[in-house]
C-alpha cells in the first residue's frame, strides 16, 4: 500500500522525475518521465527502471551527479536545451540528495523552463539593442537613482565632457553643475513621479577641462529591469551652439531696442521712448492713482548759439546738457530728448514741489557747465528754461487727459520763456 502511494505521488508530479539509487541506477520513474519519453522518441531501454541513468548524460551532468550521489553535494543544477522539430525548449535538470535505506540516491527531476528561458532572451536581446543604441548614440544618456546619482553613462561622456564612467558612476550631478543651476536641478529630481511625463531642463555643466558647455536634458522616472527599485533615465545634448545664438539673438534685441529708444546725438531716450513711457505713466495715474509729474525743457536762445559758434558746437552743447540733465534726476526718473534743443523729464511718484525743486536743480546744473553763451540774454553762459506739470487726484486733474498734462507743462514752459527765461514755472 505504502509503496502504491509513493508512486501515486510521483504520478502527480508535473515535472519529469526519476530516482537513482547510489550506483546511478534508475529505480522508479513517474508518468511524466515516461509519456516525455514515447512523445520525443526516446528509449526507456535506457532511461526506464532498471537502466544505469549515468550511461546517457554528458560528462558534465554524469559528474555533478555522482558528488551528490557521493555526499560531495546536496544538489546539482544544470539547464539545456531540447529543442524539437517544431519549437524551441529548455529544461532545467535538478538532482537532489536523497537516503534510501541508509545508502545514498538521489532523485532527478526535469523542469520545462522554456517560457523563462525565452523571456531571458528576449530581456538579453533588449539590453543589448538599447546598449548599442546607447552606445552609438550622439546623445549623452544616463541612469540615476533617484536621488541623482549616476548609476550608468554611455561613453559618448568621455568625447564631448572628458569623464570616464568610473569618474561618474556613484557621483552626484551637483558635482558638475553650476552652482547657479543647482536649485533648479534639485527641484525636478523633488518633484519627479511614476507618471509619463517627461520633463526638460536646461543647465551649465563642468567639462573635466573646466570649461562649462550647456546641456539640455529630458528626464523620466522609470521602473528599472529588476521591476523592484524605481530609476531615472535621462537623455541629454549638448545645446551650447544654440544657447549662445539665443543669448546673441537677446543681445541684438537689446541693441535694437536701444537703437530704437536713443537718441543718435546725445545718447538718451528719445522722443519714442518719451511717448511709450509718458502713457505708461498716464495709465498708472488714471488706473492706480499714482501721481506723477513732467518736465518740458529748452536751451535758452539755442539757435543764436547754433548762428554764433556753428553746428558742430551746437551738437556739443546738446550732448553736455543732456548728459547734465540725464545725471541730474533721480534713478527711477526718465529724460529724453524730444526733438531739436527741447528735452522732456517724467518723475514718477512725483508731487509738484519736488517736481519744482527738481527742476531748479535741473537749471542750476545745466548753468555751472559754464558753456560759453555770447548771444544769450539771460546769462553769457548756456541756461535753460523749465515747465512743470503735476497729475495727482486733487481737484478734477485726476480726470485730466494726456495731451492736456502735456500741454499744461508747455504752457508752464512758455510762461518761463516770457518771464525771462532760465527759470521754472508751474501751470495755474
Amino acid at each position: 500500500m505504502m509503496e502504491y502511494f509513493s508512486q501515486a505521488v510521483l504520478d502527480a508530479l508535473l515535472d519529469h522525475i526519476a530516482v537513482l539509487d547510489k550506483e546511478g541506477n534508475i529505480i522508479a520513474i513517474n508518468k511524466a518521465w515516461v509519456n516525455f519519453s514515447i512523445e520525443n522518441g526516446g528509449d526507456l531501454q535506457r532511461t526506464g527502471i532498471g537502466n544505469n541513468y549515468l550511461i546517457v548524460c554528458s560528462q558534465e551532468v554524469r559528474a555533478g551527479i555522482l558528488q551528490v550521489l557521493t555526499g560531495g553535494l546536496d544538489h546539482f543544477n544544470y539547464e539545456y536545451p531540447c529543442h524539437s522539430t517544431n519549437q524551441f525548449r529548455w529544461f532545467l535538470l535538478r538532482v537532489t540528495s536523497i537516503k534510501l535505506n541508509q545508502d545514498n540516491g538521489a532523485v532527478v527531476s526535469h523542469v520545462n523552463i522554456t517560457d523563462r528561458k525565452l523571456t531571458e532572451i528576449q530581456l538579453e536581446r533588449n539590453e543589448q539593442l538599447y546598449r548599442h543604441i546607447a552606445e552609438n548614440s550622439t546623445d549623452l544618456i544616463s541612469l540615476h537613482t533617484l536621488d541623482g546619482k549616476y548609476t550608468y553613462v554611455s561613453p559618448n561622456y568621455l568625447s564631448l565632457l572628458g569623464y570616464s564612467a568610473n569618474e561618474m558612476v556613484e557621483k552626484s550631478p551637483w558635482d558638475f553643475i553650476h552652482e547657479e543651476d543647482i536649485q533648479k536641478m534639485k527641484s525636478i529630481h523633488e518633484n519627479m513621479d511614476k507618471t509619463d511625463e517627461i520633463k526638460t531642463i536646461t543647465y551649465r555643466f563642468r567639462c573635466k577641462n573646466g570649461n562649462y558647455i550647456w546641456i539640455e536634458s529630458k528626464y523620466k522616472q522609470v521602473l528599472s529591469p529588476d521591476k523592484v527599485s524605481d530609476e531615472i533615465i535621462c537623455v541629454s545634448r549638448d545645446v551650447t551652439k544654440n544657447r549662445q545664438k539665443l543669448i546673441e539673438l537677446e543681445e541684438e534685441k537689446k541693441l535694437l531696442k536701444k537703437t530704437v529708444y536713443t537718441d543718435s546725438l546725445t545718447g538718451i531716450f528719445n522722443r519714442r521712448y518719451f511717448n511709450r513711457q509718458f502713457k505708461k505713466a498716464y495709465q498708472q495715474f488714471s488706473k492706480e492713482n499714482i501721481s506723477f509729474s513732467l518736465l518740458v525743457i529748452d536751451i535758452d536762445y539755442f539757435k543764436q548759439y547754433n548762428d554764433s559758434y556753428g553746428h558742430k558746437k551746437g551738437d556739443e552743447c546738446l550732448i553736455r546738457v543732456a548728459d547734465t540733465l540725464a545725471r541730474g534726476v533721480r534713478k527711477n526718473d526718465i529724460v529724453c530728448r524730444i526733438g531739436g534743443e527741447e528735452f522732456c523729464a517724467i518723475l514718477p511718484n512725483t508731487n509738484k514741489e519736488e517736481a519744482i525743486s527738481l527742476a531748479e536743480r535741473l537749471c542750476k546744473n545745466v548753468q555751472e557747465l559754464k558753456i560759453p553763451h555770447s548771444k544769450s540774454n539771460v546769462s553769457s553762459f548756456v541756461t535753460v528754461s523749465i515747465g512743470v506739470a503735476t497729475a495727482n487726484s486733487s481737484g478734477n486733474s485726476i480726470h485730466m487727459e494726456q495731451e492736456k498734462l502735456f500741454l499744461l507743462a508747455d504752457q508752464a514752459l512758455y510762461k518761463s520763456k516770457k518771464r525771462g527765461r532760465n527759470q521754472v514755472n508751474f501751470y495755474d
